[in-house]
């Protein structure tokens, strides 16, 4: 995959002697096809978030960097790279610690033909550790790793203010205690500004559920209401109510179960 993208970034640089006026190549572009899937609690972006089920906090600290794009006619395609890393920060007896780091790591490629259709092809991996502090204190070590293939339908609709989006992970490695590899995710979500344009424009809504087939397709549900700062399909600034109910995200604890809201503001640029 890294041999591939170089190879695009390689030619990006090449002047199109054919047909160059329908065929367009621009590398490191500023603008993302794609909006984010704001109501994902594993979204890739700057995020700091108050937890009511505990005293704690989660942190994430990612973006979503646009790589290139190609377009010949009605039809667009980019490439992008994302990552991020999400921790959990407890707040004990006036001091702290992290709880745990989960990493994300994904390289996709976002596909429209001149429509509010896109079809997203991605491949990625994702590792989830208990940190230093929590295993100091006695918990019990326990690997989390999967690598990971996508493909991802998107409708995203400027006028209507809105997007939605359903897709399959496979993983086809992925460890825990034990090899459960070959294993799926299914995921789906939307999220939309009811109010545009009108005086509650910023007001948002969303929602996020995911079905893992190894916990025999046990759900993780997070449901979002929030205020957008600034808000458009490249840059975001938001504050938002979350209540998460299921499975829980952060790896090592998996398969719990964790039922909480929480409270966060948001950044993506």
């Amino acid at each position: 995959m890294f041999r591939i993208l170089i190879y695009l970034l390689l030619v990006s640089q090449i002047t199109w002697a054919k047909d160059s006026t329908t065929f367009h190549v621009k590398s490191f572009p500023n603008e993302k096809l794609v909006g984010i899937f704001t109501a994902d609690s594993r979204a890739h972006r700057l995020s700091f978030s108050r937890n009511l089920d505990q005293t704690s906090y989660g942190v994430s600290m990612g973006n979503i960097f646009p790589v290139l794009n190609l377009s010949k006619g009605n039809i667009k395609a980019q490439l992008c790279a994302a990552g991020s890393t999400y921790l959990t920060l407890l707040r004990l007896n006036k001091a702290g610690s992290v709880l745990n780091s989960d990493y994300f790591a994904d390289i996709y490629v976002d596909i429209s033909f001149d429509s509010p259709i896109f079809l997203r092809f991605g491949t990625g991996h994702s590792s989830q550790h208990l940190s230093d502090d929590a295993i100091i204190a006695g918990a019990n070590y326990q690997n989390y790793a999967k690598d990971y293939h996508q493909v991802m339908a998107i409708y995203q609709s400027i006028n209507k203010h809105f997007l939605s989006y359903a897709g399959l992970f496979y993983n086809y490695n992925f460890k825990t205690s034990g090899d459960i590899s070959h294993k799926q995710l299914w995921q789906m979500g939307m999220v939309h500004y009811p109010f545009k344009n009108k005086k509650l424009a910023p007001l948002f809504y969303g929602a996020d559920i995911k079905f893992r087939e190894e916990l025999n397709f046990q759900h993780t549900l997070n449901l979002q209401l929030g205020y957008a700062m600034i808000s458009d399909v490249d840059h975001a600034i938001r504050i938002a109510a979350n209540y998460s109910q299921g499975t829980d995200e952060r790896g090592y604890f998996h398969p719990s179960q964790r039922n909480f809201a929480h409270i966060g503001i948001y950044f993506e640029y």
